[in-house]
């Protein structure tokens, strides 16, 4: 009993000094070092239970492979290289230019973990619900994509040389699908929501402890499907927020910005951290269907 309370405090002292900013604020952030400290710590604790990003207390690294991020282990996996045999000669190739720049997102930022491999099973990649009890009613594709893109989003390590002292604000993964999967990963990313706008699922908090061991604690995942047609050939708005259920108190971890996009064959997902309403995600949005315009099929 007494360490849940601990927990539920530690966690709401922690969160209670982040304010998820704006745009502007983030820029402020950059420039005040000794509040990136801070917010990094709170990021991870976020980030651990996303479904989408790689939770650590650096950068977000995807694995090559779908990796259940919610296992008994409740660490993440750490991500090898994946020898790809598609080129930019091949039409199934996703140039880096088909990516949002940083300079879309904000003023400062660079792009980290940059990976690309080929030929994976799609799972629950569009929108990461699996653990949802009622997600296997959902029929979903069980195929491969046949190239992939992804990069992370952030402002440079504050220590020159190590990545973990970075701050990263957004993730971004760009598939090219065969035939008319695109458009079937976007409907199904709309039922998935459907059938699984709350669920429970169990995490690991990766804030410091004074045990040194890591705390395992249950989280409430709820998915809202905001808006929907506003970019691209499809498009779809959601926020997801994240509570962490520790017995005596419940706390917020916060929300993120979640964007499915397709144009042609491509589909991208786009998650940001951050509840800042939906105008900031929407016009990212228009840019990243612009940029997957430069690669998709048919052209636009």
């Amino acid at each position: 009993m007494r360490d849940e309370i601990d927990l539920a405090q530690r966690l709401a002292a922690d969160l209670g000094r982040v304010e998820w900013a704006n745009g502007e604020e983030l820029r402020r952030i950059g420039r005040r070092r000794s509040r990136r400290a801070a917010l990094s710590a709170s990021l991870c604790v976020l980030l651990l239970f996303s479904g989408i990003w790689i939770a650590a207390t650096r950068p977000f690294q995807q694995p090559a492979e779908q990796v259940d991020l919610f296992g008994a282990a409740g660490a993440p996996a750490v991500p090898e290289p994946v020898a790809t045999t598609i080129g930019p000669q091949d039409p199934a190739w996703i140039p880096p230019e088909a990516l949002l720049t940083p300079e879309d997102v904000a003023p400062g930022l660079i792009a980290t973990d940059v990976s690309v491999d080929q030929n994976r099973p799609v799972g629950d990649w569009v929108l990461p619900v699996a653990l949802c009890n009622t997600y296997a009613t959902v029929p979903t594709y069980q195929g491969v994509y046949q190239f992939r893109r992804q990069q992370t989003v952030g402002y440079p390590p504050k220590v020159p040389g190590e990545p973990k002292t970075a701050l990263s604000v957004l993730r971004q993964t760009v598939m090219r699908l065969p035939g008319d999967v695109s458009r079937q990963l976007v409907a199904e990313a709309v039922q998935l929501t459907k059938a699984c706008p709350k669920y429970v699922a169990d995490g690991t908090l990766s804030a410091d402890d004074p045990t040194g061991l890591p705390k395992k604690v249950r989280t409430t995942h709820a998915w809202v499907l905001v808006d929907q047609g506003f970019a691209g050939d499809d498009s779809l708005l959601f926020q997801h927020r994240v509570t962490a259920m520790t017995g005596q108190r419940d706390a917020d971890l916060g929300a993120s910005a979640v964007l499915v996009i397709r144009v042609g064959d491509l589909v991208a997902t786009v998650e940001q951290v951050g509840d800042e309403g939906p105008a900031v995600p929407l016009k990212l949005a228009t840019r990243a269907a612009a940029w997957l315009c430069t690669a998709a099929t048919p052209p636009c």
